[in-house]
């Protein structure tokens, strides 16, 4: 029998990059969706069919033949109504999927934090949840800051801990989070695939140590060979600390704002870890995920080689064997 395809919506993104390699590696059929119709033609690595979450009437064509889906996209940087389009656009494609019999959709989501919430983290919740109301049986991860070549997030800190050797850092940088290694990420993101599942339900999906963003910036710091001097004030708000990291960062700022406007959030796990359910605890440490990313900056292929031996190495192994 001939498995079905898998389709990917969010393809072409830095997690979707990793998601596809990772399923063609180990023998699944991947379906690429994109927006882009130039693209379509193109089968390397996998096929790539037209998906446009802002038109519904493409995601039929998209589903067609498959079972299941991972769902990556995320509207953040597209225009300040993004959080209504992902919003739409989830709605969509769940009663999409119901009517082309998926059993199941894997998203990526993000921690919700315990009181304040940033418009960027309350979107993502808000599209889990649309996922999980209904028939469709869907599974929601929720991560803080992934590490890897491609992560905006990451990219900030890399930059701080770079190219600011004096940082004025605000008093809510040492607020933190569970960062996690891309690797990590598209091997739950796999396994979530087949995964027994009764019901639609949510999972944390934490990194080997909590750190707060301070300290996250001091490790890169030394990595790198630079030195961060820093003093707290506690007047930088998070569009002012927006501003300077457009300066100097090198992501566009609609994004950085969106991003540092989380930074102030209890991003603390509040529900059941995922690798309590695959049976695992072992993940890439924090400090080599970081060594991962940087080194990954000198490749030309995205996942690097090593990466991309890395993960079919990992998901080679049986389900609930660690690392």
């Amino acid at each position: 029998m001939v498995e079905s395809p898998v389709l990917v919506v969010g393809a072409s993104g830095f997690v979707g990059r990793h998601v596809c390699v990772a399923l063609a590696a180990t023998g699944h059929e991947v379906r690429r969706a994109t927006s882009q119709r130039n693209r379509v033609t193109e089968t390397e690595g996998g096929a790539w069919v037209h998906l446009d979450v802002n038109d519904v009437k493409t995601f039929a064509r998209a589903l067609e033949g498959c079972r299941k889906v991972i769902y990556l996209y995320h509207g953040l940087g597209s225009g300040n109504d993004y959080p209504m389009r992902e919003a739409n656009a989830a709605i969509g494609f769940r009663n999409a999927a119901i009517g082309a019999g998926i059993e199941r959709l894997v998203y990526l989501g993000g921690v919700v934090p315990t009181g304040l919430r940033s418009q960027h983290l309350d979107s993502r919740r808000a599209t889990g949840e649309i996922f999980r109301d209904g028939p469709l049986l869907a599974l929601e991860l929720r991560a803080a800051m992934i590490i890897g070549k491609g992560s905006v997030s990451f990219n900030l800190m890399r930059d701080l801990a770079a190219r600011a050797p004096v940082l004025a850092l605000p008093p809510w940088l040492d607020q933190g989070s569970w960062p996690i290694a891309i690797d990590d990420v598209v091997y739950a993101l796999v396994r979530a695939l087949d995964v027994s599942l009764q019901t639609s339900a949510w999972f944390e999906l934490p990194g080997p140590e909590w750190v707060t963003h301070r300290d996250l910036i001091t490790r890169l710091a030394a990595i790198l060979g630079t030195r961060v001097f820093s003093r707290r004030f506690s007047w930088l708000s998070p569009a002012l600390s927006s501003r300077l990291l457009g300066v100097i960062g090198r992501e566009p700022y609609p994004v950085v704002a969106e991003l540092v406007a989380g930074l102030p959030c209890d991003l603390t796990p509040s529900g059941t870890s995922f690798w309590t359910g695959l049976g695992e605890t072992a993940r890439r440490p924090l400090v080599a995920a970081m060594l991962d990313a940087l080194a990954d900056e000198t490749s030309t292929r995205e996942p690097s080689l090593a990466t991309e031996e890395r993960l079919i190495q990992r998901l080679g192994k049986p389900l609930g064997a660690t690392t």
